[in-house]
């Protein structure tokens, strides 16, 4: 299925909603869905189902069953972010409001622009970001595919976005210098011992650059050296996080959304994987497997 009739399908109520609790389930009845729980769904239907996940427990059963899946799976795993009801329904909200047509083509052009750079890509905006990014011969990308096949699992986020991963090592498929003013962050933790571990930090975290006026990093050798809010140095709360135990404050996400929808009505108080998706650029650090994934998302910096 392509991604834009997925979409008219979802718009129309046509595709199911594959939920792992009743009250999540209560509120896309709600608003004209069916929704089908986890533990009823028969994994080997060749279909496409929008799936929202808010428990461990089926987060990590979903990735289990992804090796032998036969439906096709666009998924919002909340609770890598933030499982509150209200947080979904902005989420979902988000999603049905973009320009998926327009979304597709802002990605399509952003993959071509990356292909066509030789080594070096220069990216800057009026704040005062400079940035410096080497790309590698062999880049390892998100998602360039505008067709849903069987057995494979998605996430929203990467419809509405090109991206390049440093999954292999540090820099394997990028390196980053200079300086990078931002507007707003979002985080996800893969398991529960991350989020228990950290989740005091990132609340923290989220609040004050939501609340700060100026913030930017500084980089170099693909690393955050500074973290600044409003003239304040706060790298110290990213020290305090369990970065150590991966890849350190080393970036292992570049990334161009593509949804111009969502600057309309987006908070950055809300930990919403839609935030990262609006049109602009983001680069992340963390795994989020033994550490938090962190954001650092900019609307002035565009391809």
């Amino acid at each position: 299925m392509h991604i834009i009739n997925f979409y008219q399908a979802l718009l129309n109520h046509k595709i199911p909603i594959l939920v792992d609790s009743e009250q999540i389930a209560s509120y896309f009845r709600e608003q004209g869905y069916k929704t089908i729980f986890f533990d009823d769904y028969d994994f080997a239907t060749k279909q496409t189902v929008f799936v929202v996940i808010s428990d461990y427990y089926y987060h990590d059963r979903l990735i289990q069953i992804s090796h032998t899946s036969e439906s096709s799976l666009i998924h919002l795993l909340a609770v890598r972010y933030d499982t509150n009801p209200q947080v979904i329904a902005y989420s979902f909200e988000q999603l049905l409001s973009c320009n998926i047509t327009q979304a597709l083509e802002l990605r399509a052009k952003a993959y071509e622009q990356i292909a066509e750079v030789e080594n070096e890509l220069y990216l800057f905006d009026d704040r005062g970001s400079k940035l410096k990014c080497f790309l590698s011969e062999n880049l390892e990308v998100i998602n360039t595919a505008d067709e849903l096949e069987p057995g494979w699992f998605y996430s929203i986020s990467e419809i509405l976005e090109s991206g390049i991963v440093n999954i292999q090592s540090n820099k394997s498929s990028f390196s980053v210098d200079g300086t990078y003013f931002f507007d707003g962050i979002i985080y996800a933790c893969a398991n529960l011992q991350v989020r228990e571990r950290n989740q005091d930090f990132l609340t923290y975290l989220l609040e004050k650059v939501a609340s700060s006026q100026e913030k930017y990093i500084n980089i170099e050798d693909n690393s955050i050296m500074r973290l600044v809010l409003d003239g304040r140095d706060e790298t110290s709360i990213l020290l305090d996080m369990d970065y150590g135990l991966e890849r350190n404050l080393s970036f292992t996400e570049i990334g161009f959304g593509c949804n111009t929808r969502i600057a309309k009505n987006l908070n950055w108080q809300i930990n919403s994987i839609m935030n990262q998706g609006v049109h602009g650029m983001h680069i992340g650090i963390g795994m989020a497997q033994k550490s938090p994934y962190i954001d650092f998302i900019s609307q002035s910096i565009k391809l």
